[in-house]
């Protein structure tokens, strides 16, 4: 099925291209919280680039110097403004911080499209283009639960990469959910869970989780990003085995490749970063030149197993998947 949206999506572009020879070149700005060294945002880009070809517009998509700083986005958000573009996508990772910049370029006829990361309350933005974070957080924990153990107790550990940022709370409170869920469900076995400031670094996050597992007793530890792989690295080195303690996950990455063939991680979620950039291109294209209205788009929770990997690879090294 996705082939087919893919392909129909495709065509019906390059056919609308061929007759709007005689039409303005479209300007459209990428703003986004994070910055050109998370591995995930080139996958993103690419489908930017390549759907910006494929209509011959004039693009742009601003990275951050910092990691999560929203006024740095902010003020990349005014500067999109001020140079009157005739679409904007943005992620919503720090929320309602937007919104009064987004309500001006609202009044101006600015489309905005929201990809990524939804606005927290859907205001300011014609669509999103992005996964449902809670379910699937949700999902993965119920998918990883299949390998908890049949009996005695359980403790996972969720890591919350980006404290206070959308996509990584809303995450963790899809896992958290599910094992609140399965708690209530298994009265007479112990399950329970903790939630730290896990960070946004492979080392980082090894360190943490490594410095928890140490002193208590973990089955799990799901990650809200790709950080998982940093994990995995700690592990091998406390000499843990693999599945000792349980990893899940987001995104595919090559460090997440790398540690899913080795056995550390059990489990990560692809929400297809590619269509992220891509089809918001072509949604304002459509919106601007034939007036068809944008549209939601959920880019997918695929569960993804070390089975799945070597058929991925190709795809990878590509930058697509």
């Amino acid at each position: 099925m996705l082939k087919y949206l893919l392909a129909g999506g495709v065509a019906a572009t390059v056919a609308f291209s061929g007759a709007s020879a005689v039409q303005a070149q479209e300007r459209f700005t990428y703003l986004l919280h994070s910055t050109p060294t998370n591995v995930f945002w080139q996958a993103v880009k690419l489908g930017f680039d390549s759907a910006c070809a494929q209509i011959d517009a004039d693009c742009q998509m601003v990275f951050l110097q910092q990691d999560g700083n929203f006024q740095e986005q902010l003020n990349n958000l005014e500067a999109a403004l001020a140079n009157n573009p005739t679409g904007i996508i943005t992620t919503f990772a720090g929320g309602n911080i937007f919104d009064e910049a987004l309500a001006r370029a609202e009044e101006a006829g600015i489309p905005i499209i929201a990809s990524n990361v939804d606005h927290p309350d859907g205001k300011y933005r014609l669509a999103y283009v992005g996964q449902n974070l809670e379910t699937a957080g949700y999902d993965l924990a119920k998918a990883l639960s299949e390998q908890f153990p049949a009996e005695g107790p359980i403790h996972v550990l969720i890591g919350v990469n980006g404290p206070g940022q959308v996509w990584s709370e809303t995450r963790a409170r899809g896992i958290q959910r599910y094992i609140e869920e399965m708690a209530a469900s298994n009265p007479d076995r112990e399950i329970t869970f903790e939630r730290i400031d896990a960070g946004l670094d492979l080392a980082l996050v090894g360190q943490r989780v490594a410095a928890y597992v140490q002193s208590t007793p973990t089955t799990a530890y799901f990650d809200t990003g790709y950080w998982h792989a940093g994990a995995a690295v700690t592990l091998r080195d406390l000499g843990k085995g693999p599945g000792e303690v349980l990893l899940g996950g987001f995104d595919l990455v090559p460090a997440v490749f790398d540690e899913m063939k080795s056995g550390y991680i059990q489990l990560s979620v692809d929400q297809q970063p590619y269509l992220q950039g891509y089809y918001p291109v072509h949604e304002l294209y459509l919106l601007n030149n034939y007036a068809f209205p944008a549209f939601d788009v959920d880019t997918g929770k695929a569960l993804i197993t070390p089975d799945d990997v070597d058929a991925l690879l190709e795809l990878s090294a590509q930058g697509i998947r």
